[in-house]
């Protein structure tokens, strides 16, 4: 059974957040995704922008360089790829997670190709 410090589930913005911090504690970590890397915003619409500008979107203290004063949907998806392969997160794609289970003091993680556990610290 495979087994990591910090388990993520969602490989969006807030889970790349998480990854990211995982990296800097040392920590072993992976983050899993149903579908490609920030599959919520390669759904939004193709010409959206967001509300928000390119400077509270940013994570990973890596810069989030927009042509406009708000930021479209295609430089976000650039933008956290980027930021995936800068920080070389663990992430697997096209995984589903299926189930969470507790067992006695940890949790076992089963998706549609494996089955992970957190390690546990003595």
């Amino acid at each position: 059974m495979n087994k990591f410090d910090v388990i993520i589930i969602g490989a969006g913005p807030i889970g790349l957040s998480c990854g990211i911090e995982a990296k800097k504690r040392n920590k072993s970590h992976l983050v899993i995704e149903k579908g490609c890397l920030v599959n919520s915003l390669f759904h939004y619409p193709t010409n959206m922008t967001f509300f928000s500008t390119s400077e509270r979107l940013e994570i990973g203290e890596i810069p989030f360089v927009s042509h406009g004063d708000k930021p479209t949907r295609r430089e976000s998806l650039e933008y956290y790829r980027r930021t995936a392969e800068t920080w070389k997160l663990n992430i697997h794609t096209y995984e589903e997670v299926f189930n969470i289970l507790k067992n006695d003091d940890t949790f076992i993680v089963k998706t549609s190709k494996a089955e992970y556990k957190p390690k546990i610290s003595s």
